[in-house]
């Protein structure tokens, strides 16, 4: 080696073209995907090799025929100098030492193998999620040398996985790699790209989001069994299904990172709530139709209490003209008693209104007459009193009857929720069936 650096220095390596660097990786296992930074973390083996003729010890009576370097001598060598140029972080291991090892062979190949580790961004796509696919990538490019001076070529097997990589939320199913020449402001580059596709298991959420909602929506479904008159009891069911959908949302929505397009995961916990919020909306329906019943039951009440307290004899309303008050009158109540021969008698009792003194003379006022019936005590005017009054309006909602609202919303919501989980599950699952990952 001594032999060697002395006459060597460091330049471009002569060739007929350009320096042909041949590069591969070997993936010895992967960190986390992270959404809410889009990068994930990768250790790998990095190797590149090319041919430097100055470096060659062929013409040396050598026992060797390749030679492990020490990698103090690598800064006295030249290097294609390839990077990751969209890598967030890149370090090699060290322990304890640097783990890098440069081999030299005979005709002067280099071949230089760096132990990284990686933190690279993601292309993340959340409108799937939680059955989405994320895509991450790895770029090597010549910092220092652009196509003329330095091609980048992958090797036979550019890519070599140590072991399957298995991360706790993806699988990754599929990786590739391609070459692309960029232009720059100092002529082409070639540029090396290895695509990482992982899968998202999304099993956790199956059991941590789906089937938590399911039964939430169920617990919302309870209400219809209550009777209409239980409104504590429903208002409590239906606000706290709310309120845990929206809690569940919100722990989900927490990890992910901001973005304004809609998600799967939106789709499904909004349906559950909108579903949630009709069962709140069926109760106020229900609450009101019974308010509007109450009501049309009340008018027919005092309208029936109406007719039972008028007094009628002989086809007519019977009073008194004697005793009249002054401003007052007296209306004769009607009680029939039977003597020993059999015949009915009326007794009149004289009930004084009015007020001033009791009077025998005198026509009563028409504005001041009232009448005191049987079984109530409050006076009752001959303008309430006379036919062909109009009924209270009883509304078109009156006909409705709450136990009937129920019994249709307890097979109208089931169905509805079927409907909606067949067009969701088709819909997502269908697109993740169908990705083809070559």
């Amino acid at each position: 080696m001594n032999t060697i650096m002395s006459n060597y220095t460091k330049m471009l390596p002569e060739a007929e073209d350009s320096v042909q660097v041949n590069i591969e990786i070997h993936v010895q296992d992967m960190g986390s995907l992270n959404e809410i930074s889009s990068d994930f973390e990768i250790d790998i083996l990095f190797t590149q090799l090319w041919h430097d003729s100055a470096l060659s010890f062929a013409h040396l009576p050598a026992c060797k025929r390749n030679i492990t370097m020490e990698t103090r001598l690598l800064p006295k060598i030249w290097s294609p100098n390839t990077c990751m140029i969209n890598s967030k972080r890149t370090t090699v291991h060290a322990s304890p030492s640097e783990n890098v090892m440069v081999i030299l062979y005979e005709n002067g190949t280099v071949w230089i193998n760096h132990r990284l580790s990686v933190k690279s961004p993601c292309n993340l796509d959340l409108r799937q999620f939680p059955f989405d696919t994320q895509t991450c990538i790895l770029i090597f490019e010549s910092y220092s040398h652009n196509s003329e001076e330095v091609e980048l070529h992958w090797m036979e097997e550019a890519v070599t996985l140590m072991k399957p990589i298995q991360l706790p939320d993806f699988d990754m199913v599929h990786y590739s790699t391609k070459k692309e020449t960029l232009l720059y402001p100092n002529g082409y580059w070639d540029q090396l790209q290895v695509t990482f596709t992982f899968k998202r298991r999304y099993g956790f959420y199956i059991i941590q989001a789906y089937v938590p909602t399911y039964l939430t929506i169920i617990v919302s479904w309870v209400s219809f069994c209550m009777e209409p008159k239980a409104l504590p009891a429903r208002t409590t069911v239906g606000i706290s299904s709310l309120l845990a959908l929206t809690f569940q949302f919100g722990n989900i929505l927490k990890n992910l990172p901001r973005v304004s397009y809609v998600k799967a995961m939106d789709v499904w916990m909004l349906g559950c709530i909108s579903f949630v919020f009709g069962t709140m909306v069926e109760l106020a329906f229900v609450c009101y139709i019974s308010r509007c019943q109450n009501s049309v039951r009340n008018a027919e009440r005092r309208r029936e209490r109406m007719r039972n307290s008028q007094v009628w004899a002989n086809g007519s309303c019977r009073t008194r003209s004697n005793g009249y008050a002054n401003g007052g009158s007296i209306i004769s109540h009607y009680h029939p008693t039977s003597n020993g021969n059999g015949n009915n008698n009326r007794q009149d009792t004289p009930l004084v209104t009015g007020r001033g003194s009791l009077h025998r003379n005198g026509p009563p006022s028409p504005l001041n007459l009232q009448m005191t019936t049987f079984d109530s005590e409050i006076p009752l005017t001959f303008d309430q009193m006379r036919p062909g009054s109009p009924p209270p309006p009883s509304g078109c909602l009156a006909r409705f009857h709450p136990e009937a609202v129920d019994k249709f919303s307890i097979v109208a919501f089931p169905l509805a929720f079927t409907m909606f989980n067949l067009v969701y599950w088709w819909h997502y699952l269908s697109q993740t069936f169908d990705q083809n990952y070559q």
